[in-house]
């Protein structure tokens, strides 16, 4: 029996013509890969879309298909559409400006943030591994697609990145299911590992090096963190691209609980990477400032500089570890 929610959704496709796509701020392998199986399987069945994210889209992801169609969002920018599918998005505020195109358009939200509030009109939000769980679902339930291979690898793509190559513990037998039959379509995952946690330019490097020089632990040696500056940036030729996965390093230290990646995207703007290794939930934490995610991945964006985040943040840890211990 096909869950209700599907129908529902499958529904609207079958009546509208003109889908906006978007997804959060920060881009990572699920939303991108979401975005991207769905945008391919909506044209498959002659549907025109738009996909539009409010960022930069990491180079190490130009491998999927159609990702050069991509719209970065811009002041102005006027689409025309009938619906919009928001994907991997814990709240609405995720897609930053892109909200100023939506307006008062029905919004299709799908997700996999237990965390997530139910924002839009129509709702599919389940316990997943990954939002390209619920695409790949989404696909099933739709009579008239069909996978291939590059969608298949957008979707392969969104499991390897949000299950850490399948090392976390969202990831069930469901999950490897998926991506079996995924397989069938020959997805190079060794590929797509490679190029997504296995790729670093020269930069990136050298600011791993200067960022693991200055990392710090509180007195109980369960929560660890790192900072990324504009200047240290600057000092090595980097971007914030070259940033991804730094906060593994600290999630990684023997005893650590907690850790954190505070990043300055700019002056007074800190996004905040939290991560846990057993028990804490970081979604929790990142509520106290404003953000979400997941009890072992979430983050944050706090109105500060470097030092006061880092203040705030450790502190409000502390605190809520011993609540938990």
């Amino acid at each position: 029996m096909k869950n209700n929610k599907l129908v529902e959704i499958t529904n609207l496709i079958s009546q509208k013509q003109r889908f906006l796509i978007t997804s959060h701020v920060n881009p990572d392998g699920d939303n991108l890969g979401s975005v991207i199986a769905l945008k391919l399987v909506l044209e498959q069945l002659g549907k025109e879309t738009v996909v539009v994210i409010d960022d930069e889209i990491p180079s190490c992801f130009s491998f999927l298909h159609s990702i050069d169609e991509i719209i970065r969002y811009e002041d102005g920018l006027d689409i025309d559409f009938d619906m919009c599918f928001t994907l991997d998005c814990s709240d609405l505020d995720r897609i930053a400006k892109v909200k100023n195109i939506i307006k008062s358009k029905a919004i299709i939200n799908i997700d996999h943030h237990g965390d997530n509030p139910y924002f839009g009109e129509y709702n599919l939000v389940k316990n997943t591994a990954a939002t390209a769980e619920i695409i790949y679902q989404l696909i099933d339930a739709l009579e008239e697609a069909k996978l291939n291979k590059d969608i298949a690898a957008a979707l392969a793509t969104g499991l390897i990145t949000d299950t850490g190559s399948f090392r976390y513990s969202n990831t069930t037998s469901k999950t490897h299911k998926i991506m079996a039959e995924l397989l069938n379509y020959d997805v190079d995952t060794a590929e797509i590992s490679k190029k997504v946690f296995d790729t670093h330019s020269y930069q990136s490097l050298v600011l791993r090096g200067k960022v693991l020089q200055n990392l710090q632990i509180d007195d109980s040696k369960k929560i660890a963190w790192v900072k990324v500056s504009q200047d240290l940036l600057s000092e090595v030729g980097a971007t914030m691209e070259d940033t991804e996965g730094i906060v593994n390093y600290p999630r990684s230290l023997a005893g650590v609980e907690i850790a954190i990646l505070f990043k300055e995207t700019e002056e007074e703007i800190i996004r905040v990477s939290l991560r846990s290794n057993s028990y804490f939930p970081v979604d929790k934490l990142a509520h106290k400032f404003g953000g979400g995610g997941h009890p072992r991945a979430a983050g944050c964006s706090i109105d500060a500089n470097l030092n006061e985040a880092i203040e705030e943040v450790v502190n409000a840890a502390k605190k809520e570890l011993k609540q938990v211990r």
